[in-house]
């Protein structure tokens, strides 16, 4: 049976872009963020009949909820959309494409009403019918912006489209589209753009004190700097070259600020968390601090250099201050590391020559 009703259609703008020219794991994984970030936001208690990939299809059957709800909603959802990539922005360690352009996606949405049909699949409810159709036609447009509310006429039709009280930001212009099977379609829409300057910037990063005694070590890699700081940001690598490493617990799929993950050894595990990420020209700053289930912490300040398509690796290693570290204990841990950074030094020239052959 057929009902009347509310189709709102969030749509990640860019998202196309965004995973056919970068790296495919990381944009999937950053889209599902974002995804949820808008399902988070869902004030107007919306039904979701699927998530399609870059957008989420909400509806809510019976009569249309009022033009300043639908722009609250709206509001809401943009503002804490791009806080959230704010976040992502300020806390970005990998160099990927997708890690570094992610800030370059928006928010656009679709407004509709008419008649639809529910079925059920499983334990979704599909929606059907000729405006579902038209809602989704709706998001391929000439509006020449990427961030937008878009109404349809047939919305409109029920609800007198007032700008509400305190929202200056609102410019509502008119728009029409030719549909394919639907002929053209009157639309109107607003401009979220203004919106930007009320997302909130994050508050900034706590300031690493690195203090204690340094042990220095370095190495020559042949491999670009950019494949080194990758192995070596992703803890899902680190059984390649560090030494006696049994296993990598609780890996989050994209290592940022403040993400940790567990390595396990024979005699110990190791929580490691990634501290700092700084960029400056050819150089990468790269810091962890890791806890050892014994008591003892310390710091790994890694600092690679692009030389002439290689990489030039320097490492202080630092021991928190307050522990009395045996001697030969560090003696035991500083070896172990030197080892490992040949170990790396091998693992990324293999990637390298593997990639050439």
């Amino acid at each position: 049976m057929e009902s009347r009703s509310l189709l709102f259609i969030p749509d990640v703008s860019g998202f196309s872009k965004f995973v056919t020219e970068t790296e495919i794991q990381h944009s999937n994984h950053i889209i599902s963020e974002l995804i949820e970030v808008i399902l988070n936001a869902n004030d107007m208690n919306l039904t979701i009949s699927e998530i399609e990939g870059d957008a989420v299809l909400f509806y809510r059957v019976g009569e249309p909820p009022k033009p300043e709800e639908i722009i609250r909603q709206s509001k809401r959802m943009f503002i804490d959309f791009h806080s959230y990539l704010r976040v992502i922005e300020r806390d970005n360690v990998c160099r990927c494409g997708a890690c570094r352009t992610a800030s370059n996606l928006t928010l656009k949405f679709i407004t509709h009403y008419g008649e639809m049909r529910v079925v059920a699949i499983q334990r979704f409810q599909k929606l059907i019918g000729r405006d579902v159709i038209l809602a989704h036609s709706l998001l391929k447009n000439r509006i020449p912006t990427r961030e937008y509310l878009l109404l349809s006429e047939q919305y409109l039709e029920h609800r007198q489209l007032d700008i509400p009280e305190g929202e200056s930001w609102i410019t509502v212009e008119p728009n029409v589209e030719v549909v394919e099977n639907f002929g053209e379609v009157s639309t109107k829409y607003i401009s979220l753009t203004p919106l930007r300057k009320l997302v909130p910037s994050p508050p900034g990063l706590e300031e690493i004190k690195v203090e204690g005694k340094p042990v220095n070590l370095s190495i020559d890699i042949n491999a670009p700097i950019l494949l080194v700081h990758g192995v070596l940001i992703n803890a899902e690598s680190k059984p390649h070259w560090v030494v006696g490493i049994r296993d990598v617990k609780n890996a989050e799929p994209i290592n940022r600020i403040n993400t940790s993950h567990t390595c396990v050894f024979d005699d110990l595990e190791i929580h490691v968390v990634t501290r700092k990420n700084a960029v400056s020209g050819d150089e990468i700053n790269y810091i962890e601090r890791g806890e050892a289930n014994i008591g003892v912490s310390i710091i790994t300040d890694y600092v690679l250099k692009e030389v002439n398509g290689s990489t030039h690796l320097s490492l202080r290693i630092i021991p928190e201050t307050n522990q009395n570290i045996p001697q030969d204990m560090v003696t035991h841990m500083v070896e172990q590391i030197r080892e490992s950074l040949r170990l790396l030094k091998k693992y990324c020239e293999k990637v390298v020559a593997e990639g050439v052959s």
